[in-house]
């Protein structure tokens, strides 16, 4: 792999054909070239550019390591709306799916992977360009572009709240098999007001203390003795001032 023609020190990859016991459909047996020890600096549109001139490219895809779930597991939270997760940036594995299969043995025949243009320049960014280009893409972002983004999320969303009470009203059940309880439909539920929700807890409270048990326990009945003599000691301070008040606003005071 050579990143300008006159390089004296290339990096080595290796490639063959794609086989494997378990076929995975998204990497056809017959159409798909694989390539081991990618530099983390190469990108999909890098491998395309190259290998193009071998014939029709339908997909490039990376991997941590070979394997049938390592893809899926190399790009996992990057399509998410507002993410800012990035695939690793570490030596990798890679994956060429053809148009045609003619085109593998064409690719094979390549003496080098030069990641340069006929001038000369190198397609690939490395060093300070690269990581000033994964700050500008991966922090900053343009007014219009940000209102188009949050729009189409947002436009998303609208969709499956609409679906989900559609879901609702007729009672069917999703992909996973749960069914969403609505107001109307089949599984009507309750209405989630303030009013309906208190009754609901004072139901809770009665029933949780007509089961339990009092005086049951010995520390429930030391605990019983201590509030009853509370109560006496208060009551008995409370008559206490009463009497007070009393003798304070007789009137006749034969004495």
């Amino acid at each position: 792999m050579r990143t300008a023609p006159q390089a004296k020190y290339c990096h080595s990859v290796y490639m063959r054909e794609h086989f494997i016991r378990l076929m995975d459909p998204n990497k056809p047996k017959g159409r798909t070239l694989f390539l081991l020890n990618i530099p983390p600096y190469v990108t999909e549109d890098s491998l395309k550019t190259v290998f193009g001139r071998a014939g029709t490219i339908e997909a490039v895809e990376f991997a941590a390591k070979p394997g049938k779930e390592e893809t899926i597991k190399w790009y996992e939270g990057t399509g998410e709306p507002f993410s800012t997760t990035r695939p690793p940036f570490s030596f990798k594995v890679a994956y060429v799916v053809f148009q045609k299969s003619s085109s593998i043995g064409k690719a094979l025949a390549l003496k080098s992977i030069d990641l340069f243009n006929s001038s000369g320049e190198c397609i690939v960014q490395t060093g300070m360009q690269l990581w000033h280009e994964e700050y500008e893409g991966s922090y900053l972002m343009e007014a219009r572009k940000a209102k188009l983004q949050v729009s189409k999320y947002m436009a998303g969303y609208d969709k499956r709240e609409r679906a989900a009470a559609e879901a609702a009203k007729t009672g069917e059940a999703d992909a996973d098999g749960w069914v969403t309880v609505g107001k109307e439909g089949r599984n009507a539920g309750f209405e989630q007001k303030a009013s309906v929700i208190g009754r609901l807890e004072q139901k809770v409270a009665r029933d949780h203390k007509s089961k339990e048990l009092k005086n049951f326990y010995t520390f429930q009945i030391r605990e019983s003795k201590m509030q009853n003599i509370v109560e006496m000691r208060k009551k008995f301070e409370e008559d206490k001032q009463k009497i007070a008040l009393l003798k304070q606003s007789r009137r006749f005071k034969p004495f």
